[in-house]
C-alpha cells in the first residue's frame, strides 16, 4: 500500500506539539473535535443529533480570563469550505479568536498574540 501525503496532518500534529508545550506551562490547554473520518449513514445521523456539525474548526484553545479561540488548520493552498465560512463569521461575530492557519509560523503568531493581549480576539487576515 502506497503511503499518502498528508501535508495538512503534518501541520496538526506539529501544531498540537507546540499547544502542548504551551499547555505544560500553563497558557492555555486545548482540543481537537474528532468529527472527521468516514461513518455509515446511522451513525452520522447520531453524531449530528449530538451536535456535530459541519465546519467546526479543528482545533479549540481555551485561555486564562475565560477566553476561546479557534484554529482551522489549512495545507498550502487550502481553502475554507461555506461551512467553515459560516462557522468562523458566527464566531467571530461572537467575538471570539478564530484564526485560518496554513503553517506552524501562523499558528505561533496567533497564539502569540492571544497570550500577549487577554483582550485580544481577533485572529490573523
Amino acid at each position: 500500500m502506497a503511503k499518502r501525503n498528508r501535508p495538512e496532518q503534518k501541520i496538526h500534529q506539529a501544531t498540537v506539539s507546540y499547544l502542548r508545550l504551551l499547555e505544560n506551562m500553563g497558557e492555555l490547554t486545548f482540543f481537537h473535535p474528532p468529527l472527521g473520518g468516514r461513518r455509515s449513514k446511522v451513525e452520522a445521523a447520531i453524531f449530528q443529533g449530538l451536535g456535530t456539525r459541519a465546519g467546526t474548526p479543528d482545533l479549540v484553545i481555551l485561555l486564562p480570563n475565560a477566553r476561546t479561540a479557534f484554529i482551522e488548520l489549512k495545507a498550502e493552498g487550502g481553502r475554507l469550505s461555506a461551512a467553515q465560512k459560516a462557522f468562523r463569521n458566527t464566531v467571530e461575530a461572537f467575538g471570539f479568536a478564530y484564526a485560518e492557519c496554513h503553517d506552524l509560523n501562523a499558528v505561533e503568531k496567533f497564539i502569540r498574540k492571544l497570550i500577549a493581549n487577554p483582550e485580544h480576539r481577533k485572529g490573523p487576515p
